[in-house]
């Protein structure tokens, strides 16, 4: 069982790779990671100066555990504010994942809007959810929820919405883009405590949008650090869900916002 940041030195390096079982939901890499691995692949292709600011990601098939992937990357555009690149992961000759990543320099402004800083509570105050064999996904392993409002998975829950602290348990030395975008998908999809019996969810597609550049933070984001989650379901029918959700560090720190659609498979 390998943390996180085995597989993303891995890729920084190489084009391809294998994910060990302890990463999946049941026999599928879970989208955060091969996420968080496309963008590995654009870093190493296309080192930058600017910082990350966005990310859009669609979710086109199972990336599957213990077999061999490739990641392949391109140019969208090069500018001298902003750049655009795609990446791709692939596996058994169908593409799994596509990422496009913005890159945005710094520029003056007169614009100044600052964020609120609302966070009520302290790391690790909340309801535990630990991994638990043959229920949560095997990634929960390496992963501390700690639970302060919405309902659990699969206990019928009147809220719409999620809120509570993450951290990676095996994470060491410092987060980067890459390990948080890992990190903030590993949050059960919210609309899985509207059910009342056990059903899949699945992620569609996914934008996140990176507030605060992590190169610009006065402390580094530690490898380990609880990090809190706040998460909404906006509208539900038909099938398909549309949430948003924020992510704070414990300073109260708005360091990225989160919009994803998610497919609902309770009545097949």
């Amino acid at each position: 069982m390998k943390p996180f940041d085995h597989y993303y030195q891995a890729l920084k390096s190489t084009n391809e790779g294998i994910i060990d079982a302890s990463w999946g939901q049941g026999k599928t890499t879970f989208g955060g990671m091969s996420a968080a691995l496309a963008l590995a692949a654009i870093e190493r292709e296309h080192p930058q100066q600017a910082p990350l600011r966005s990310i859009s990601v669609n979710f086109c098939g199972a990336l599957t555990t213990e077999t061999p992937f490739t990641t392949q990357t391109r140019v969208l555009r090069e500018g001298r504010s902003v750049s655009h690149y795609q990446a791709e992961v692939h596996q058994n000759d169908a593409c799994t994942t596509l990422l496009n990543a913005c890159y945005g320099a710094q520029r003056d402004s007169d614009v100044l809007v600052e964020a609120p800083r609302n966070i009520a509570s302290a790391p690790d105050t909340g309801k535990t959810l630990g991994y638990i064999a043959g229920l949560t996904p095997e990634f929960v392993r390496h992963v501390d929820f700690s639970y302060l409002g919405g309902g659990m998975p699969f206990t019928n829950s009147k809220d719409n919405h999620v809120h509570g602290w993450m951290r990676f348990n095996d994470g060491e030395g410092i987060m980067g883009e890459a390990h948080l975008i890992a990190l903030i998908d590993t949050w059960p999809p919210a609309t899985l405590q509207k059910l009342a019996n056990v059903a899949p969810c699945a992620s569609i597609t996914w934008s996140l949008e990176f507030l605060v550049p992590l190169c610009d933070l006065e402390t580094p984001l530690a490898g380990n650090e609880w990090l809190y989650y706040e998460v909404n379901i906006e509208e539900a029918h038909g099938g398909f869900a549309h949430t948003t959700a924020e992510i704070y560090r414990a300073d109260g720190t708005l360091l990225a916002l989160s919009r994803q659609l998610v497919l609902v498979y309770d009545k097949r």
